[in-house]
């Protein structure tokens, strides 16, 4: 064996060795890749807010809101039901009918009944973060709330 025949071989062997870490790191991103997609789930939902004296409140915390571990990326949302008024939903607010008190930040006014359509991660609440609608003005007895 001459000293260049073993540098080859030096070369050829390590150069196989990077091959198989790449073809491994790729495999494993793959895998990674794939598990992430299978934990995507849609869930619809569907509310109504109840109207008294032209103002309602819809606050489920444990309905409306992405529990510990969990991401919620909205991607339509649809208030319809009322003629008149507007509804806003807020993330993460503490609504009180009568006050409005504490309502959070503000997602999504509404001034009309009407969906809209939102792109990947616009509308992303983290873990515990929740959202909640508010309705002022309104001329309908029941606001319909569905996303």
């Amino acid at each position: 064996m001459t000293p260049e025949t073993g540098l080859t071989a030096d070369i050829a062997v390590s150069l196989q060795a990077s091959i198989d870490g790449l073809a491994a790191a790729v495999e494993k991103d793959y895998q990674s890749r794939q598990r992430q997609a299978e934990v995507v789930r849609q869930v619809p939902f569907a509310g109504s807010i109840s109207i008294t004296g032209g103002i309602g409140v819809y606050d489920q915390p444990d309905q409306l809101q992405a529990k510990s571990g969990y991401y919620w990326d909205i991607r339509r949302l649809t208030v319809n039901g009322f003629s008149a008024g507007t509804v806003i939903v807020y993330r993460n607010g503490n609504l009180v009918a009568a006050t409005g008190l504490n309502p959070g930040e503000v997602l999504v006014p509404y001034a009309v009944p009407a969906t809209n359509t939102f792109t990947k991660a616009s509308m992303l609440l983290a873990p515990n973060d929740r959202i909640n609608f508010g309705a002022t003005g309104i001329t309908a007895a029941t606001g319909q709330i569905s996303f």
